[in-house]
């Protein structure tokens, strides 16, 4: 909002009340995207064990590429998708991507061999890459910082709960007949048990998709389900954000600066290598399976590895409730289990219940990390194109992290796979340094500006470090309203920018505050940076969270 009663105080029990509402309405219905994207892009390491790999006639490098062509489609959407978000309506271009990997999903079981398989999961990448970032702009729109980090918190959970999904529906799957009315030529008048799995969750992703494009709001001002009055206080809540809400005007400067700022790249890197765990999403069900377990007891073994993400990362939520300004030490803290537990893998005898224990435990630790690097670049990042052009860099990192993984875990190394689990703790260590390094920046930055704003004495070099600035609107302009408060009208930063000339570093301010002239034809109303897409450079009250 820019200029609609900012003098106001915003209600606590206002504020609870319209926040309640926004959870009913969003949070179930990112949970349920979140978990169906889980499901489907690991959809070939539950069915490994149900005649996947055989029916396919592939080999364990074949499989590895399969997991790894998946995220090169996943890498190449990035800047598409992030383009789109800024043209398109957000929950109407994500309902549109969804139905679109749904079909993708049933179209597995018809795509027999090696060659079709490598071009539908290039596509199912493409199309479920938009995932996280919409997610990550959603959430921005909606919720406070500190909410933000435990929202994303939430929809991450749905991974382990789709992993236990997963568990239920391949043991349903692997009991299926295997003769059936719906025969399907390729498999000589039989179904498959992993045919089954495909249709399942394709039919599961679809529903969904229909009930995201029907109740699923692209921004607080076009929430039908919330009152004039409750989009004000909506939007009011988001302001300690200091990055305003949606604005569909693309901004070329705010690209360059985000790929100019370090910590973009930090976060780049340690989303790289947070994910070279992400090879056992593939072939989690052979590494439980050569432990010595059977295929039917594999199929419900890989359930405890969901509850334990679905814990931890609850555990880690509880604790940014707690320390709001903390994200850096609870990652470091969540890498213990995961370490120790890598550790038991590599030295452990063979032990198939201490194997499976330590198995389960990575899944403790790490996981946390990822979760609260996606809100930590939200929170550190203002101007709608810088943040989604960062948000896009992070999920380049984790395509590339992705794509590698699966490399490493050859037929060599097994059955203890003591190689890949070597290469995933070194990358647990490096990712703690990264963490501790990436706080001490963002610190820097903070202790940097409030030095500068405590020795600034000009009015001018004030205005710099100021909570406020100036946008010029038309003078006829009933849109937006006045500083005061005593406008009609109630409008967004992000609705009104395309129009209006927003005041700040990068704009080369007109006129000194003291002074303000406005152009002809044009009034300036003062209002709070924090509504204007300004990027947190230009910004300088922006403060940095831990």
């Amino acid at each position: 909002m820019t200029g609609v009663h900012e003098e106001d105080e915003l209600d606590p029990y206002e504020s609870k009340r319209v926040k309640r509402k926004i959870d009913w309405r969003v949070m179930p219905l990112l949970c349920a995207i979140y978990t169906l994207q889980f499901l489907d892009k690991n959809a070939i390491g539950a069915a490994t064990i149900l005649g996947f790999l055989k029916d396919n006639q592939l080999t364990t490098a074949q499989l590895n590429n399969l997991g790894t062509f998946f995220y090169v489609g996943l890498l190449a959407s990035q800047i598409p998708h992030s383009y789109a978000f800024q043209k398109f309506p957000v929950a109407k271009y994500l309902a549109v991507m969804m139905f679109l990997w749904a079909m993708l999903v049933g179209v597995h079981c018809a795509a027999i061999g090696y060659k079709k398989l490598i071009a539908l999961r290039i596509l199912l990448g493409f199309t479920e890459g938009c995932i996280t970032p919409g997610i990550m702009l959603v959430t921005s729109m909606f919720y406070t910082r500190t909410e933000m980090g435990e929202r994303v918190g939430w929809t991450f959970q749905c991974n382990g709960i789709a992993q236990i999904l997963s568990g239920f529906i391949a043991f349903g799957a692997f009991h299926t007949p295997t003769h059936t009315p719906l025969s399907l030529p390729q498999n000589h008048g039989k179904v498959a048990q992993w045919q089954w799995f495909m249709v399942i969750i394709s039919l599961l992703t679809f529903v969904v998709c229909l009930a995201f494009a029907a109740f699923f709001p692209d921004s607080p001002t076009k929430a039908g389900f919330l009152t004039q009055q409750d989009k004000i206080v909506a939007i009011k809540r988001i302001r300690a954000n200091q990055s305003g809400v949606e604005t569909k005007k693309w901004k070329k400067y705010q690209f360059f600066e985000a790929v100019k700022d370090p910590k973009a790249w930090i976060f780049m890197l340690f989303a790289v290598l947070a994910n070279f765990v992400g090879g056992i999403g593939i072939q989690y069900s052979l590494i439980i399976k050569d432990m010595g377990f059977s295929v039917l007891e594999t199929t419900l073994l890989n359930i405890p590895s969901g509850g334990c993400m679905v814990i931890t990362v609850t555990f880690a939520m509880w604790m940014l409730h707690r320390y709001p300004n903390a994200r850096g030490w609870i990652s470091v803290l969540s890498y213990i289990p995961s370490i120790i537990s890598v550790i038991l893998l590599i030295t452990l005898p063979d032990n198939r219940i201490g194997l499976l224990v330590a198995f389960y435990c990575i899944q403790l630790g790490n996981t946390p990390a990822v979760v609260l690097s996606l809100s930590w670049i939200t929170t550190t990042t203002s101007g709608h194109t810088k943040k989604l052009t960062q948000h896009a860099m992070w999920l380049i990192g984790y395509s590339v992290g992705q794509m590698v993984a699966p490399q490493w875990w050859k037929d060599k190394y097994k059955p203890r796979n003591r190689v890949p689990w070597a290469i995933i703790l070194t990358s647990y260590c490096c990712q703690v340094v990264i963490i501790l390094s990436l706080r001490w920046y963002l610190n820097q930055r903070n202790v940097t500006r409030d030095k500068a704003a405590a020795a600034a004495t000009t009015e001018e070099e004030k205005e710099k470090y100021s909570e406020y600035g100036w946008i010029e609107v038309p003078v006829d302009s009933t849109t937006i309203a006045n500083a005061n408060g005593k406008g009609d009208g109630a409008s967004t930063a992000g609705d009104s920018q395309d129009e209006m000339v927003v005041v700040g570093e990068k704009e080369k301010e007109k006129a000194s505050a003291s002074t303000p002239a406005p152009a002809p034809g044009m009034k300036r109303v003062r209002v709070e940076k924090r509504f204007l897409d300004l990027t947190d450079f230009e910004n300088l009250s922006f403060r940095y969270v831990l």
